[in-house]
């Protein structure tokens, strides 16, 4: 049997796992339950009218709410199980694009498998947020499946891969307008890749095809159109009340050390198996520079510590906020006043990781711009939560990009491993820690059973 067949029934596979797992899943008493209500009570141009009106301007998940729940669970479980194959595939596709090496996850197992290992090294509430639960994985990971598909003929133009053609706008237009109107995070990415891809064009060639201008255009303006929603003053006004009902007396700088401090609490907590993943990337990549060894003695450091979590070891982790319940209204907001010691040592032991990231992707890419713009990109797809009252009370499907976007610079420096050994080895451990995480978590996911 040839290795392409092998690798298509390796993603037949992964359909057939999802089916059985989102077979589970039913609608759920809270927003679930308030979606049925709506979709079956109304026409499709009255209901998306109604929600623009009075709540929001995401008309693109919406419409897929609305197609989901009128046509019912047996439509979503097919559709969803297919999205989850598709998102991991096709980060896999520009992360090769990226790396300049063509697409060859067709030809190999193991890339795809370290693709799908994603979802396993993401904390398991935001997988069964985002891509599990019904109404949040129509509009999380249906649309940012949507946005990655989008990006795929801008990629074959920026790292001139040779496979671009008109013909991909077909799909990747409307791609475009599905991500641009669902999470604003999503769009934003968007709409970055696009700017920054016309920009790089710009530079080296000197012209850009009319159907990327055409692409870039639509997307900005169904961004515009989200935004212009009559409904987000209303949503915003109601989730302040709902809550967190001192958002508005935050001064500048309280709001943003509550920002910064949810957004390290994450990586330290929910996004730990990524940075351990990436930091172990980088030690292997670097495995034979004579001058590097400051670097993989740091990123063995900085590995182990994210490791302690794992064995109940909060120390470094722990930042201050785990009394609050994301379901309930906060009276009592964060301050660096009501921070302990050891809340302070995390914070800033967490600050120092992030910038060590920073430093070694810089160092191992060769001085990537563009990967570095993806690190950073995943900081602000969190830190956008500044402009929001619902920054804790999103729960953790708003790490879902970032996860994403930190999987597709591990298969990058996958992809730039200089032999089929330290990639099997990086492989089998990204595997082994998957596990680690998941196993870890499973009295929690028994536990919303």
């Amino acid at each position: 049997m040839s290795k392409k067949y092998k690798v298509w029934i390796f993603w037949a596979l992964m359909l057939i796992g999802a089916l059985l797992v989102v077979s589970q899943s039913s609608y759920s008493d809270g927003d679930d339950a308030f979606f049925y209500q709506y979709t079956n009570s109304m026409g499709f141009g009255e209901y998306l009218s109604w929600r623009y009106q009075t709540w929001v301007g995401r008309m693109s998940g919406e419409a897929f709410v609305y197609l989901a729940f009128r046509l019912g669970l047996g439509f979503w479980r097919v559709v969803n199980a297919v999205m989850l194959v598709l998102l991991p595939m096709g980060v896999l596709r520009l992360s090769e694009k990226a790396a300049g090496i063509g697409v060859h996850s067709e030809e190999a197992i193991g890339p795809c498998a370290a693709a799908v290992g994603g979802y396993f090294l993401m904390n398991i509430m935001t997988v069964g947020y985002a891509a599990v639960w019904v109404n949040g994985s129509i509009f999380y990971t249906w649309t940012f499946t949507a946005g990655v598909w989008a990006m795929m003929p801008l990629a074959d133009l920026v790292f001139d891969t040779g496979a671009f053609s008109n013909r991909q706008l077909i799909y990747a237009i409307p791609c475009s307008v599905i991500a641009a109107m669902s999470i604003e995070q999503m769009g934003a990415v968007l709409i970055a890749f696009e700017g920054l891809s016309i920009l790089s064009l710009l530079i080296q060639k000197k012209r850009i095809p009319a159907v990327i201008w055409i692409q870039t255009a639509i997307t900005f303006v169904a961004f515009v159109i989200l935004f212009m929603a009559p409904g987000n003053e209303m949503r915003v006004a109601s989730e302040i009340t709902t809550w967190m009902p001192g958002y508005k007396e935050l001064s500048v700088g309280n709001h943003l050390f509550m920002t910064i401090q949810w957004m390290l609490s994450s990586f330290a907590n929910e996004g730990k198996a990524f940075f351990i993943a990436i930091w172990t990337a980088g030690f292997l990549l670097l495995m034979k520079s004579k001058k590097a060894k400051v670097y993989q003695i740091l990123a063995v450091v900085f590995s182990v510590v994210a490791l302690l979590p794992y064995a109940g070891i909060s120390f470094f982790s722990e930042m201050g906020i785990g009394y609050i319940d994301i379901e309930q209204c906060l009276t009592e907001l964060p301050t660096w006043q009501t921070m302990t010691t050891q809340n302070r040592i995390a914070f800033f032991w967490w600050i120092a990781a992030v910038l060590f990231t920073m430093v070694l992707l810089w160092k191992v890419t060769g001085h990537s711009v563009f990967i570095s713009m993806v690190f950073l990109g995943g900081i602000a797809s969190e830190a956008v939560l500044y402009f929001s009252p619902t920054i804790y009370a999103s729960g953790a499907r708003v790490y879902y990009l970032t996860d994403l976007m930190y999987l597709f610079i591990i298969l990058w420096m996958v992809m730039r491993m200089d032999s089929e050994k330290k990639k099997n080895l990086f492989i089998a451990g990204v595997a082994a820690l998957g596990v680690i995480n998941f196993l870890s978590q499973y009295s929690i996911m028994l536990l919303k059973l």
